[in-house]
């Protein structure tokens, strides 16, 4: 079995980009502290209460895909202001997409933030790429998303943990729905609560199989170059009046400003002019 490599939060972005570079995933232990866990876990308990497990897409490949006992929300910016001050603006999270999607994009936003808990039973999530949202845009040698499993609950083999096939980062551009790596290639994101897991859209990943009888509960937030169209419509969730009330660096990231090409136009705009401006 391969394995992810943990570092500490501290630890330099380089150091972080290194393993990241090799391996396409890696784990960063306490990247939420034990008080920012418990207010994100506290203010969305609510929200997972209310969830039913299963897709409401009615397509067979999405049902699959989300898995019929795992609960999936989205919105939590709207649900939570612990996850857009210790998450959405994580410094480590930041900094590390700064270095991977800036050299791609003037800005990046938020392609979605959400809860993902699997449930007893659950069967593996089939592998993929996370890049592969937007075909059109593939690149072998650019990045257009990254993203952060963090770990509300423990990780275990037993109950789901991440599973991620090292090196496939490096595989050319493709679909990938349904690989089928040897127990060789494989590694899990196991991990305690707290810690992260960092990966690139590129490397093959998937949620595991929870065959304990108890729930895997993990939170997803992953960011998408600005001149892509993010899976999650924030703005629709995240209305005016609630953006005003958050830092100017999350109101961006949730689609509240425009996106200005480097050496093209402007796009996103409110009567041609920067959708910044209806914050001030």
């Amino acid at each position: 079995m391969a394995e992810l490599r943990t570092v500490d939060r501290s630890a330099a972005i380089d150091e972080v980009l290194a393993v990241l570079d090799a391996d396409g995933g890696v784990i960063i232990g306490d990247l939420l502290t034990p008080s920012a866990r418990q207010a994100i876990v506290d203010e969305l308990a609510a929200s997972l209460d209310g969830t039913s497990p299963g897709s409401k897409s009615g397509m067979e490949l999405w049902e699959r895909f989300h898995g019929a006992s795992t609960k999936r929300f989205c919105g939590l910016a709207a649900r939570s202001r612990a996850f857009v001050d210790h998450a959405l603006l994580n410094p480590m999270l930041l900094a590390l997409a700064d270095r991977l999607l800036l050299p791609n994009c003037a800005d990046y936003w938020l392609n979605t933030g959400q809860v993902m808990a699997v449930g007893p039973g659950e069967q593996a999530q089939y592998l993929h790429r996370d890049e592969n949202n937007w075909p059109e845009a593939v690149a072998a040698n650019r990045e257009i998303t990254v993203s952060c499993m963090f770990a509300l609950g423990d990780f275990t083999i037993d109950n789901g943990a991440t599973v991620v096939v090292p090196g496939s980062q490096n595989r050319p551009p493709g679909l990938v729905r349904g690989d089928d790596p040897s127990p060789e290639q494989v590694a899990y994101a196991t991990m305690p609560a707290g810690s992260g897991m960092v990966y690139t859209g590129k490397v093959v990943h998937g949620a595991g199989a929870n065959t304990t009888e108890y729930w895997r509960y993990g939170m997803h937030v992953s960011f998408v170059v600005g001149w892509l169209r993010p899976e999650e419509a924030s703005p629709l969730v995240i209305d005016r009046d609630l953006a005003s009330l958050l830092p100017e660096r999350a109101r961006t990231l949730l689609g509240w400003s425009s996106y200005q090409s480097v050496g093209g136009g402007r796009t996103w705009l409110v009567d041609f002019e920067d959708a910044s401006r209806l914050f001030t």
